[in-house]
């Protein structure tokens, strides 16, 4: 009598289709890289830093917090919005109350009048920030 063998008992094993496992695998990649946020450095290409000679930075802070750039024409802008001091000085006082480490850099631009940037430093020296830097750019 011929019986016929049985091709789980023949001792290959079962060929497993992988493609879709790896297309699920390639769509969870793409939803994780979609739905993730990138933190964006806030550059105001209005703002024309000086450069510092000596290569030097003066802003060794990475961490810092409130960024205020100061134009040309003495506009203050914070987060891309053009502020006046007042609001400058109440917004300072609310991030200060919820960070007492706040740590301020000020991006003034090279042509614009001293009064400004010293404007500034002095509400932060008012307000009671403990730490408030001034950008300028490193010649390569």
């Amino acid at each position: 009598m011929n019986c016929r063998r049985n091709s789980a008992s023949s001792g290959e094993g079962e060929i497993i289709n992988l493609s879709s496992m790896i297309d699920v695998m390639f769509i969870l990649i793409i939803f994780f890289l979609v739905t993730t946020t990138f933190k964006e450095e806030e550059i105001d290409h209005m703002v024309n830093l000086p450069t510092d000679a000596r290569n030097q930075s003066l802003t060794q802070s990475t961490d810092t917090l409130v960024k205020i750039n100061i134009r040309k024409s003495g506009a203050y802008v914070i987060q891309g919005k053009q502020v006046t001091e007042e609001e400058i000085d109440t917004y300072m006082e609310t991030e200060l109350v919820k960070k007492p480490e706040l740590k301020v850099l000020i991006r003034c631009d090279q042509d614009a009048k001293h009064l400004y940037l010293a404007n500034i430093m002095s509400i932060c020296r008012h307000v009671g920030v403990p730490r408030a830097n001034i950008a300028v750019k490193t010649e390569q």
